[in-house]
């Protein structure tokens, strides 16, 4: 009788604690020394930002070999892979947080990476994934030759495609697909691969991160651009898809590049010539590390002004969006057209000009451009 009402408070928990959009990850350590020989007194629960940054965002403490992490979820927050760590330099274990109550079972301290983990559909789903590379893993490290490997290779990959395809409606399907299939496909698998992923999926942070991806690796001329993000000089945050319907003239430069200089005079000629036709628009996004000096540069080069955006997000070089747009060096001028198609991928001042003026005169000429 006890152990049935035990049962039925911790069955009733569980639901309550799904009900309230609440994740409760329990963990349990059997052994807490690291590979290094030092005890885990203390684990952390962290998430990777869209910049592609880990941020700590909560800790515990462990006693006796177990934690406990409590996260209150926003009403339709999206579930997102999180990472616990605190077990050495580059060791951690992903976990899904979402409502319900998640176990994480950790045998050893030394090596996390086989921490089991249960208790919510996505976890549930990841764990039956990593079983299936696990079992690829396996069986290539039998083979006696490399021609044998190969073929399990292939097969294993075969294999962890139709698990992604089938599972297609779950959270860690377009998150798979980024971190470590999409490397490994031809851009048109890539597109199928991503046409395969629910429609529920549409609005998610891993799914739209996935698109992007695509997208940047089939761009060119009369193709789709990605969507960026745009952290804007008043400190609000836009996308670059929030500007279709409109021709966008995208310039990628940096502060201090005599270059980038040089070609901000010349767009701003440019834009006194078409500054009243509200069909165009201007955004200067900066690979700038600093934003201080970034606002600086933006007031010393005079496009602070009605109808030139202008956007930076602090990476400098490594900003995810020139990477994107496959930017290795500033400046670099990109028209797009309102259906967010790319007219044109890296174009001089001059003849930016002219093809504005053309389009403003109703020649549309990109449409017979070849793709």
């Amino acid at each position: 009788m006890k152990r049935l009402l035990t049962t039925i408070l911790s069955v009733a928990f569980c639901i309550a604690v799904s009900a309230q959009g609440t994740c409760v990850i329990n963990g349990v350590i059997d052994d807490v020394k690291t590979a290094d020989g030092k005890k885990v007194k203390k684990v952390y629960l962290t998430r990777t930002n869209e910049y592609g940054l880990a941020e700590t965002v909560a800790e515990a403490k462990v006693k006796k070999g177990k934690y406990t992490f409590k996260r209150e979820l926003a009403q339709d927050e999206p579930v997102l892979m999180y990472v616990i760590t605190g077990f050495g330099e580059g060791e951690g274990i992903e976990v899904f947080v979402e409502p319900g109550e998640v176990a994480v079972n950790t045998a050893s301290a030394a090596t996390p990476c086989a921490t089991i983990i249960a208790g919510t559909p996505t976890n549930d789903t990841y764990s039956e994934y990593k079983k299936i590379i696990g079992e690829g893993v396996s069986a290539a490290e039998k083979c006696a030759d490399e021609s044998a490997r190969s073929k399990e290779a292939i097969k294993s990959l075969s294999q962890r495609i139709r698990f992604l395809i089938d599972h297609n409606a779950s959270p860690m399907t377009p998150l798979e697909i980024e971190r470590y299939l999409l490397q490994q496909l031809t851009p048109s698998y890539a597109d199928q691969m991503l046409k395969s992923v629910s429609a529920t999926l549409y609005d998610h942070p891993y799914y739209l991160s996935l698109r992007n991806k695509v997208l940047a690796s089939a761009l060119k001329v009369g193709n789709e651009v990605p969507d960026i993000t745009l952290p804007m000089l008043g400190g609000e945050k836009k996308h670059l898809n929030d500007l279709r319907g409109k021709y966008v003239v995208l310039s990628f430069w940096a502060n201090g590049c005599e270059k980038s200089a040089a070609v901000l005079a010349e767009l701003k000629n440019v834009y006194n010539v078409i500054k009243d036709n509200d069909e165009f628009v201007f955004l200067c996004f900066a690979l700038e590390n600093d934003a201080a000096a970034w606002k600086a540069a933006v007031e010393s080069n005079g496009t602070n002004v009605e109808g030139w955006l202008n956007a930076c997000d602090g990476m400098g070089a490594d900003s995810p969006a020139a990477k994107l747009f496959g930017v290795d060096k500033a400046p670099r001028i990109i028209l797009i057209e309102p259906e967010g198609r790319a007219v044109s991928l890296d174009q001089e001042v001059e003849e930016l000009q002219m093809r504005i003026e053309q389009i403003m005169e109703g020649d549309l000429y990109y449409l017979d451009q070849e793709e």
